[in-house]
C-alpha cells in the first residue's frame, strides 16, 4: 500500500504508550492533559487492543505493523519471537528510508538488560535506553533526543498504570495517582515539543485497558481490557472524532504513511486518514 496522491508535512512521529490505561480512566479521574490534547487532536475512546490484550503482544504489533499470529508473540512473555512469516519492524523500514528510530522504556532488572537491548537491536532502534522507574523520569531521559531528532520516530513507554493496576487493581485510589503521573508527564511533554508544528505527530495511545474479568488483570476479552484511547495531535492533525473500529495495529501503519512511507504487505492496519489535513504534494 502506498500513499494517497495527497500527503502530510509530518517528518516525526512521537508515540507514548500509557500502559494500561483504561478508556474510560481520562473522564472518571479528570485527566487534565489527555482531556485538552483529545479536544486539540484526533481521538476514540473505543479503539481495540490485540489479542490477547498483553504488553508483550501489543508492543510487538505497535512495533511491527503485525498480528500477534505474525510476529509470534502471543504471551505476556518479552523474548525474542520466532516470525510465522516475514515481519517488517517499524524502525527497520525506517532505516531504509534514512530515518532514525529511538526508543525509551523504564528500568528493567539487570538480569534483563541484555535481552532488552537485543529485541531493540532485532526491531532496528538506533537508540534505546532503560533507565527511570516512571513516566517523568522516562520523559526526563528521553528530553535530549526529543530536542535533537526532528525525523523518524520516537517511542516511549510509560508503565505508571499497569504496574498500579497489577498491584492494587484497575481503578484503585493507587491506580488513579499512577494516570495522574501519566497525564502530568504527557503535560510536560506537549510543552517540550510544538504541537502546531505540521512537521511533528504526537500519539498517544494505551496497549491495553484492565480490571475487566479480573480486578488486578487484563488479559481477557472483556471490554474493559481490549478498549483503549488513541490520541493524535500536531501541527497536520485534524481535530475531531476517529469514528469506530479503529485499533492500536492502525498507528504503526498511519506513522508509515503520515511519513510517505509504504507500507509493507505484514502490516495489517490502515492509515487513520481521517485524521490529516490534506496537503498537495509539490509539483
Amino acid at each position: 500500500m502506498f500513499p494517497d496522491a495527497t500527503t502530510t508535512r509530518v517528518r516525526r512521529v512521537v508515540i507514548v504508550v500509557l500502559d494500561g490505561l483504561r478508556a474510560d480512566a481520562m473522564s472518571r479521574f479528570e485527566l487534565f492533559h489527555l482531556q485538552r490534547l483529545a479536544l486539540r487532536g484526533a481521538f476514540t475512546f473505543s479503539a481495540r487492543t490485540v489479542s490477547p490484550s498483553v504488553t508483550a503482544c501489543a508492543m510487538a504489533s505497535l512495533l511491527t505493523g503485525a498480528s500477534p499470529e505474525r510476529h509470534g508473540l502471543q504471551s505476556d512473555r518479552f523474548e525474542l519471537p520466532r516470525p510465522r512469516g516475514p515481519v517488517h519492524p517499524l524502525p527497520k523500514v525506517l532505516a531504509e528510508h534514512s530515518l532514525p528510530a529511538s526508543a525509551f522504556i523504564s528500568g528493567v532488572p539487570p538480569i534483563l538488560g541484555g535481552l532488552a537491548q537485543r529485541i531493540a537491536g532485532v526491531l532496528g532502534f538506533g537508540e534505546a535506553r532503560c533507565t527511570g522507574r516512571g513516566a517523568i523520569e522516562v520523559l526526563e531521559t528521553a528530553r535530549r533526543t526529543l530536542d535533537a531528532q526532528r525525523r523518524g520516530l520516537i517511542v516511549m513507554h510509560w508503565p505508571d498504570a499497569d504496574r498500579a493496576g497489577h498491584d492494587h487493581g484497575w481503578m484503585s485510589p493507587e491506580y488513579a495517582m499512577a494516570a495522574h503521573r501519566m497525564d502530568d508527564a504527557l503535560g510536560r511533554l506537549t510543552k517540550a515539543i510544538d504541537l502546531t508544528d505540521p512537521a511533528t505527530l504526537l500519539i498517544a495511545l494505551a496497549d491495553h485497558g484492565g480490571g475487566g474479568r479480573v480486578l488486578a488483570h487484563h488479559d481477557s476479552d472483556h471490554p474493559l481490557d481490549t478498549t483503549i484511547p488513541i490520541v493524535m495531535a500536531g501541527g497536520a492533525v485534524e481535530p475531531g472524532n476517529l469514528g469506530s473500529g479503529v485499533g492500536l495495529v492502525d498507528v504503526p501503519a498511519t506513522a508509515l504513511w503520515a511519513l510517505g512511507i509504504p507500507l509493507p504487505d505484514s502490516y495489517v492496519g490502515n492509515p487513520l486518514r481521517q485524521a490529516f489535513l490534506r496537503v498537495p504534494m509539490a509539483a
